[in-house]
């Protein structure tokens, strides 16, 4: 059989209509790559998203307690002395008014952080009916601070500068307040343990 009979007899060797099979080529282009591998790539994308977003979230949480342990290390109790004790020794001392100011600011804010309760948000009225309504207080210094909040506004609103005997007595009043409420709050705390005498 010849070439051309065998050619014949095998029609689609002659059809140019006939899909031929390519081969696949070495080289791709860039957007024909793409295309292919679409879903993986979005998928690493995804992911390196979300785990920076949970990095900036832990980040941030760390940063948060680590503030809020610095805050926690700061003891009421000792700040409020301190502050107190600073006032005291001020040289020049403040004159009456700006003193009962810093004074109850000190008092208000010991009060804030121990109790939980808004003390410098409120009037002195309504610093009373905050402490009163607090399980802490209960029949406990209310003759304390209706003095301390009494004698500080007189001074407050007064045209005249007071003595300082008026000064010193409402300083006593609020170291024995800072002082004594954290004996009562030790031994509520620990109610077996002797709780040593602060000077």
């Amino acid at each position: 059989m010849t070439i051309l009979n065998l050619l014949a007899s095998k029609g689609y060797l002659l059809d140019l209509n006939r899909e031929i099979d390519q081969p696949v080529p070495i080289y791709k282009s860039f957007s024909q790559v793409m295309q292919e591998n679409l879903v993986p790539i979005l998928g690493i994308i995804l992911f390196l998203v979300i785990a920076f977003l949970i990095f900036l979230i832990l980040r941030k949480r760390k940063r948060t307690d680590s503030t809020e342990e610095i805050q926690v290390q700061i003891d009421p109790y000792e700040d409020a002395l301190n502050e107190i004790q600073g006032l005291q020794k001020q040289h020049p001392p403040l004159s009456s008014k700006p003193f009962v100011f810093r004074l109850s600011e000190i008092l208000r804010i010991y009060v804030e952080r121990v109790f939980k309760v808004p003390a410098m948000e409120l009037t002195g009225e309504e610093f009373m009916r905050e402490i009163a309504s607090h399980s802490f207080f209960k029949d406990r210094y209310d003759q304390v601070l209706r003095e301390f909040i009494d004698r500080g506004d007189r001074i407050k609103y007064s045209q005249e500068d007071e003595d300082d005997g008026q000064m010193k007595l409402l300083l006593e009043n609020a170291l024995h307040f800072v002082k004594d409420t954290h004996i009562k709050l030790q031994e509520s705390q620990n109610p077996t343990s002797e709780t040593p005498a602060h000077t």
